[in-house]
């Protein structure tokens, strides 16, 4: 029989003066994991909002991909006794 899961993901962004911020928060069966990424308008581009979205949600999803990653190795090496490694 085949195991389904849902892992809530919500995605929230914060504007100020040409500066972005992206947090992330996933809920899972095993807690919650927070992560945040940024993005910044150099001086003399146009401060387009969408992109700065893109950026900081880029960003803040590979930092979550690096967090369940490292929780995976932890977890992985708890079983084994051992360090592993898990790559990307």
């Amino acid at each position: 029989m085949q195991h389904v899961r849902e892992w809530p993901i919500r995605l929230y962004f914060f504007e100020e003066d040409g500066e972005t911020q992206a947090r992330v928060v996933l809920t899972a069966s095993g807690g919650r994991l927070e992560v945040v990424g940024e993005a910044l308008c150099e001086p003399g581009d146009f401060d387009v909002p969408e992109i700065g979205d893109e950026v900081a949600a880029g960003r803040a999803l590979i930092a979550l991909g690096g967090k369940l990653l490292g929780s995976g190795e932890a977890d992985v090496a708890d079983l084994r006794g051992t360090p592993v490694h898990i790559d990307p």
